[in-house]
């Protein structure tokens, strides 16, 4: 995909400080307070995280209403109108996306990597676990496209992810892997995949969302 100078500066795989980071990100009180949890509020973020959740789990999924609605639903609600725009996007690239799901927690997981972004990360390992990645995959996700053991396609989406975040372009050589690989329509839908969870880690990592009970951060995998 690029040459090896170009490869390490666009893998984000150095040895990073996970524990400064969290600090960087987390170790402050986040930045714009959640809704109060009362009834009205609890019917509404329970309502988007099923949407969210069908998307990703497929239609017949329904969280137990007893269940405790994660907190990042009661935050985003302090701006109705957006989160709903948001979860919209989100829900038509998980739900009705025409990315294979593999190939999108590849892409996701990089680039919340890439972000260093401790809360996409660490639930997108969780979904990826979920949905049939393997602990191995997650591991050569952080290494990134450079790393063995990619097909040529899954070099590319990661080479994709990479080569955006760095320079907002993805190269020729990526493109003409990929043009052989995905549709014009899937190729389009990468870029706005890629564009959608570097948003995402743009607005969890600056409010400093804190972390659920069962997401590791950057140490999950």
């Amino acid at each position: 995909m690029t040459d090896s100078a170009d490869s390490n500066k666009l893998s984000g795989s150095g040895n990073v400080d996970v524990d400064a980071r969290h600090g960087q990100v987390l170790g402050y009180p986040q930045r714009l307070a959640p809704l109060e949890r009362n009834a009205e509020s609890e019917s509404l973020a329970y309502d988007y995280w099923c949407k969210l959740r069908r998307s990703i789990y497929g239609p017949d999924d329904q969280p137990p209403k007893k269940a405790k609605i994660p907190e990042i639903h009661f935050t985003m609600l302090r701006h109705p109108e957006l989160w709903e725009r948001i979860s919209a996007l989100s829900v038509q690239l998980s739900g009705r996306g025409m990315i294979p799901v593999r190939d999108r927690e590849l892409v996701i997981l990089r680039t919340g990597w890439l972000c260093q972004a401790p809360f996409e990360w660490g639930e997108h390992v969780r979904i990826a676990r979920g949905l049939g990645l393997t602990t191995d995959d997650i591991e050569r996700v952080i290494e990134g496209s450079a790393a063995e053991g990619w097909t040529e396609h899954e070099r590319a989406l990661l080479a994709a992810a990479e080569e955006l975040h760095a320079g907002a372009m993805v190269a020729d050589e990526t493109f003409e892997v990929l043009s052989r690989t995905m549709t014009d329509v899937e190729f389009f839908e990468l870029t706005v995949l890629i564009g959608q969870f570097t948003a995402v880690a743009y607005w969890q990592n600056a409010l400093r969302l804190p972390l659920g009970e069962d997401n590791a951060g950057l140490e999950a995998r």
